[in-house]
């Protein structure tokens, strides 16, 4: 290589920074998370020296009920005008009040304030304290092999059998079948780690099944306890206390059930768009859809599955699975893959969520030549799809995701080996039509995960992690663009982010800071490259731009305040969707 470059290396050109992501007053609605939204209201202190203190509450309340409209409207956006129906099932008090009152926080109601008109709560006590108890193992262990996996199979029959009575008596028995409401389920289900307890003996799959079978959405919790204080004096009536930790488990229970399982955001995501650079008049009718995979392994049984999430410009969320030709509402999706779980926990040979890579890539040949009469914009990662790692199924997938073949075919979709497709299609066919383009994703190892902050090595020029979410561009290879997005440092990173610590190594040490005291966390870069793009976006380097923003921008969650998520949001809802139903399957992830 020295030979070739005559002794000197010579540094590649600095990747471009694109324009600053939305932030302060201007970031759009769909961009922001509870934390934004629970926001009390603030005043300067002329503000407070002004106003009377009936004008301040005034403005109190006035922003409270605006905030709280904003998130009655996401809720009822996600799930299309239909309503919920959300049940508190719990056994201890302290359980039921933190959940109550938590549950009162994410809608931001005063107390004795009822909850928007779509959406209605209950309560349900558990009155059989057996329910909770963990499977019982008939006095066998782990070592004793099949024996011992033969008592969890009968016991997890046994309490499955239980819940799904005690759910039809004592929950389905009181739902609305008039208005036949989304049903959800905040669930106490004790604790799930004791000494002697094995992970196996858990009913976190027995409830998430049970609920499924039942077509009730689920969210497990673990019993609370208050703070314990030797000081307290017995005969005085004081109010439990809970610790931040419990406190923050059961707000993250509560978002979750509330605005990721519904696939809610605070705003309507064409105002993402429109901020992205994408033409008024396309924005407010743009469909995002992310293909989703996860694989894992349980035992001898490869568990490979796959689905598509599309997000509409109006903030509605639908699901398709690879064997189904309807797409149906994501808050309807997570009982659907619960029951296709549960009946291949019952017949072993029921192999639909054994994908192989053929099957892949049929399904994204699928995906993408059926988009809807709305214009679209298609996610998909590199990993798997392109079956890099070809060893499986014959390399059977779709290859050209894969870097050799994405320049030289950037204008057509090469499916001449998917079955039911076999054909190669060109830019202008007319299926394809609304089809803006795809972008491919490419993370971790695969990925640069630095930005150069300096043109020379000498300059002195102090290196740190990005503050806020961050986009670049490298234009290398004129043909292709190739986007990078790094999210914003998370919140509990912020001790290397002092003037001090950023730069140092692990046995460096500056004003009595000292790197091997600091658990360095980088965010990691996101790189995403569009091909097959529409001869409108092709135009200018803008355009292309403009269609990276709309996943750059979308890697935020309502539920999540601690940072950006990882992906954009419609993938982040088909890889949690997953997620959560493979306990089902005896998976523990």
């Amino acid at each position: 290589m020295l030979e070739l470059l005559d002794g000197v290396l010579i540094s590649d050109n600095p990747m471009q920074s694109d324009i600053p992501a939305p932030s302060g007053q201007k970031t759009p609605l769909a961009m922001r998370d509870y934390e934004y939204i629970s926001q009390p209201s603030s005043f300067t202190k002329q503000q407070k020296e002004k106003l009377t203190e009936k004008e301040i509450k005034q403005r109190v309340d006035n922003r409270r009920q605006e905030r709280q409209t904003i998130i009655a409207d996401a809720i009822e956006r996600a799930l299309q005008g239909k309503p919920i129906h959300l049940f508190i099932l719990w056994r201890e008090r302290d359980t039921y009040d933190v959940t109550c009152e938590t549950l009162g926080d994410a809608f931001l109601l005063n107390e004795g304030e009822d909850f928007p008109e779509h959406i209605k709560v209950s309560s349900v006590w558990i009155d059989d304290p057996n329910l909770l108890k963990p499977l019982d193992t008939g006095g066998l262990a782990p070592k004793d092999g099949q024996e011992f996996d033969k008592q969890i199979r009968n016991q997890h029959q046994m309490k499955l059998d239980a819940w799904r009575n005690f759910l039809k008596h004592k929950v389905i028995a009181s739902i609305d079948s008039t208005t036949k409401p989304y049903c959800f389920a905040i669930v106490e289900i004790g604790q799930t780690k004791k000494k002697g307890v094995h992970p196996k003996q858990s009913i976190y799959r027995v409830v998430r099944e049970a609920c499924v079978l039942e077509k009730i959405g689920s969210q497990m919790v673990q019993t609370v306890k208050p703070k314990s204080s030797d000081k307290e004096d017995e005969n005085t009536d004081t109010s439990p206390s809970y610790s931040k930790k419990t406190e923050g488990r059961i707000l993250n229970a509560v978002l979750d059930v509330t605005l990721r399982q519904v696939g809610a955001l605070y705003g309507l995501p064409s105002e993402v768009y429109e901020r992205a650079g994408i033409p008024k008049e396309i924005a407010q009718n743009l469909d995002v859809i992310a293909l989703c995979r996860r694989k894992t392994n349980q035992g001898q049984d490869n568990i490979h599955y796959a689905l598509a999430v599309r997000l509409r410009a109006n903030g509605a969320v639908d699901v398709l699975f690879p064997d189904r030709n309807n797409w149906i509402p994501y808050a309807q999706a997570g009982i659907e893959l619960g029951q296709i779980f549960s009946r291949v926990r019952c017949d072993r040979n029921y192999k639909t969520v054994q994908l192989k890579g053929i099957e892949l890539a049929k399904f994204a040949a699928d995906v993408l030549t059926q988009v809807s009469e709305k214009p679209t914009l298609v996610l998909i990662e590199a990993d798997v799809w392109r079956n890099e790692r070809g060893e499986e199924n014959g390399g059977q997938a779709w290859f050209q995701l894969k870097n050799e073949y994405l320049l030289a075919k950037r204008d057509i979709l090469d499916f001449q080996h998917v079955p039911g497709h076999a054909c190669l299609y060109p830019r202008d066919h007319n299926q394809l039509s609304n089809l803006l383009g795809i972008i491919r994703f490419r993370t971790g190892d695969e990925t640069t995960q630095y930005i150069t902050n300096r043109q020379a090595w000498n300059e002195n020029s102090p290196a740190r992690d990005l503050i806020r979410l961050s986009g670049f561009y490298d234009t290398s290879v004129p043909e292709l663009l190739h986007y990078f997005s790094i999210g914003r440092l998370p919140k509990t990173q912020k001790a290397q982010d002092t003037p001090t610590a950023r730069e140092l190594y692990m046995l460096d040490s500056e004003n009595d800071e000292y790197g091997v005291n600091i658990a360095f966390k980088h965010q990691q870069m996101l790189e995403m490259l569009p091909f097959f793009i529409r001869s409108d976006f092709q135009k200018t380097e803008e355009s292309l731009k403009s269609l990276c923003r709309v996943p750059h921008y979308l890697r935020i969650s309502p539920a999540w305040s601690m940072g950006n998520i990882h992906s954009p949001y419609p993938m982040h809802l088909g890889k949690q969707l997953i997620k959560d139903h493979l306990c089902i399957l005896g998976v523990e992830v």
